[in-house]
């Protein structure tokens, strides 16, 4: 990378980081090479080129030990980033109920999303019951996201899952429409107090045509409805 381009990066980055803190963002940090994440953050403060500081955090968590390299994940209005960081001493405030959760000015934005693609069956939208066959057994599950290439599935307890695992995943649509998938686990993390502790990201296979155009039909529903959710605050 040139300087002209390395320049325009960290610009993009400060004003990122800058917006975040103003609105204090949702985060989530998770170790690299662990299933473990850290949610229910929100950017709280930053020294410009030090560090940044999350609130959120609670007694119980258990948190990645000072040095680990972690993967920040960050929504800022319909873009969801992920950064690169590094985990320090965390400190404290009397404000709040657990500690303050420190980590190292990031040095570039690794991902960009819509976040609307990412999470388009949810929030705010219930999720629909599966069953999602591995290894030859069965288990219960919620689908809680859907887009067009991929699916975001939430266990109520975990169970042995390797990365690249086959899955296929019955469930109905409202109405009881019946819809089926086959996919490929990309994505695997564990989150600690939560109902649906393991979540697992799914890569989509083959489909068949009607079970396609069922999905299209799902996915443009609830994007229809979710636009409508949006609205209704300013129209109050």
């Amino acid at each position: 990378m040139d300087d002209s381009s390395s320049a325009t990066g960290n610009m993009e980055l400060d004003a990122l980081l800058k917006a975040a803190v103003r609105v204090a963002s949702p985060a989530s940090l998770r170790e690299s090479g662990s299933l473990r994440m850290l949610g229910d953050l929100q950017l709280h403060a930053m020294e410009h080129g030090q560090w940044l500081l999350f609130k959120g955090a609670k007694r119980r968590d258990q948190h990645p030990p000072v040095g680990a390299v972690l993967t920040l994940s960050l929504l800022l209005g319909d873009e969801a980033y992920s950064l690169r960081t590094t985990m320090l001493e965390p400190t404290s405030s009397r404000e709040e109920t657990g500690p303050l959760v420190r980590v190292t000015w990031p040095t570039q934005i690794l991902e960009r999303h819509r976040r609307e693609d990412l999470k388009v069956a949810s929030p705010g939208l219930r999720a629909l019951d599966a069953q999602v066959g591995v290894g030859g057994r069965l288990y219960p599950a919620k689908l809680l996201s859907l887009t067009e290439t991929g699916i975001g599935l939430g266990f109520p307890q975990s169970f042995p899952l390797v990365l690249r695992a086959h899955l296929d995943v019955q469930t109905f649509l409202p109405g009881g429409i019946p819809f089926e998938i086959t996919g490929e686990v990309r994505h695997m993390e564990i989150l600690e107090g939560e109902s649906l502790p393991l979540r697992v990201g799914v890569v989509m296979g083959s489909m068949e045509g009607v079970d396609r155009e069922r999905m299209r039909r799902f996915i443009q529903a609830r994007r229809t409805m979710l636009s409508e959710m949006s609205r209704k605050p300013a129209e109050r």
